[in-house]
């Protein structure tokens, strides 16, 4: 598996599942970060931000890459997203933009 492959891989598993978010910055993010998703904000400070809340309301989450395959700089991935014991279940299809070193500088 690709450093940007695992990379992305990280940042749902050990960053949304897990709640390991200084893990993911500090590791698997590149210097800035730029995000799409309504309600987060540009930079890592947003990323922790908004999921410091998510974690708040969504306790329990069971999170699954159910693929994941890269294209030159960028990674694409479906996630199986299962909240608070199907509270919400959805999957979602996610783009992320890594820099030389693999890391992800954008979603």
């Amino acid at each position: 598996m690709s450093k940007k492959l695992q990379n992305a891989t990280n940042l749902y598993l050990r960053g949304i599942r897990d709640g390991a978010i200084d893990e993911v910055l500090n590791n698997y993010m590149g210097e800035s970060y730029r995000q799409h998703s309504t309600g987060v904000s540009d930079g890592k400070e947003g990323f922790k931000a908004f999921f410091t809340d998510f974690f708040k309301r969504n306790p329990e989450r069971d999170i699954q890459v159910v693929r994941a395959f890269e294209d030159g700089e960028y990674v694409f991935m479906h996630v199986y997203q299962n909240l608070n014991h199907g509270g919400a279940k959805w999957i979602t299809t996610d783009i992320f933009h890594a820099d030389e070193e693999g890391r992800i500088i954008e979603h």
